[in-house]
């Protein structure tokens, strides 16, 4: 069995050491720890370097993007230097939290126990360093009292059930999922792609026992919105062409490879989105209302409907704009 810990850094001098520790002093070696830098300008590149040379660690590797690819698109770029390699399972990692020293050994036996888990969570202790620090919101589920907890069923694409930085993922799914995911979606999260995703072929769970401790500062890259009613029109529809419609439509292939009975529903999501994306294009407002009623039940919230009316009454303006 062969694993591999895929690591995003931008500038984590600070805290990256830590993490770095933990990864290698797990009680299940990672036979690979791939990290991408996304143009850091202070010391990380340089202190990993020295940290793989100092302990002399094989299968680890840092490599520098040639330009800044924004965390989400380094992401999309480690699960596809993953799939160079040989391996059973992938741990998505963040440059500035720690991991219990069993948490992937764990996580890699509840999955060879339960052979349908393809993404398994964990649960986390959260740890605030600064009062600009965005505390997240969890998920409970009603079983958790139970060592493991299915997620529920879910078309949403905006919320994932626990930080990526948890997750234990199949790389049978990773070469599915990877399959479809075109760099043109640019703005899809990776966690949240992955947990929906199982939630609606019914292979992701939980570990309901902490599994490390997740630092929040200001300075940490989730949390933030990544859109607001103040943005202008052209941000609104580049999200809807590069995140939303990015996600229904890995959804939607993914499914239909697998002959999965939800397949049709995502084909009807996917729709729906092109139709969203048609009239925020046409600066008109009736069509955009119009949808709002008819395609009532497709939105994910009344905030997304919302959004929608409130964006038909602003010009769209082409700008150069990446979410």
């Amino acid at each position: 069995m062969k694993t591999a810990v895929l690591m995003a850094s931008y500038n984590g001098e600070k805290f990256i050491q830590e993490q770095l520790d933990s990864i290698k002093n797990q009680s299940l070696k990672p036979d690979y720890v791939l990290i991408r830098d996304d143009g850091s300008t202070d010391q990380t590149v340089q202190t990993v370097e020295k940290y793989i040379a100092d302990n002399e660690l094989q299968g680890w590797s840092i490599k520098r993007n040639e330009k800044n690819l924004g965390w989400r698109s380094n992401f999309r770029a480690l699960l596809l230097d993953s799939l160079e390699l040989e391996t059973d399972y992938v741990f998505f990692s963040d440059q500035d939290d720690t991991w219990k020293l069993d948490k992937n050994e764990k996580q890699v036996s509840i999955m060879e126990e339960n052979g349908n888990i393809e993404v398994l969570s964990g649960d986390l202790e959260i740890v605030k360093l600064d009062e600009d620090a965005i505390i997240p919101h969890f998920f409970v589920f009603d079983d958790k009292d139970k060592e493991i907890s299915k997620y529920p069923f879910s078309q949403d694409h905006k919320t994932g059930f626990r930080q990526g930085m948890t997750l234990a993922i199949k790389t049978e799914f990773v070469q599915d999922v990877m399959e479809f995911w075109e760099s043109t979606f640019d703005s899809l999260t990776h966690d949240i792609l992955f947990e929906r995703l199982s939630s609606i072929l019914g292979t992701g769970y939980n570990l309901n026992q902490i599994v490390a401790n997740h630092k929040r500062h200001g300075g940490n890259a989730s949390g933030h919105t990544i859109i607001s009613v103040k943005d202008p029109k052209a941000k609104h529809i580049y999200d809807l062409e590069h995140k939303v419609l990015g996600y229904h439509t890995i959804a939607w292939n993914v499914l239909k490879k697998r002959n999965n009975e939800n397949a049709k529903i995502q084909e009807e999501y996917v729709k729906f989105i092109l139709r969203r994306i048609e009239n925020a294009k046409s600066d008109k407002i009736f069509p955009v209302l119009k949808q709002v009623c008819l395609d009532w039940n497709y939105y994910a919230n009344m905030s997304g409907r919302i959004r929608d009316i409130i964006f038909s009454f602003k010009k769209n303006r082409i700008v150069e704009n990446k979410a």
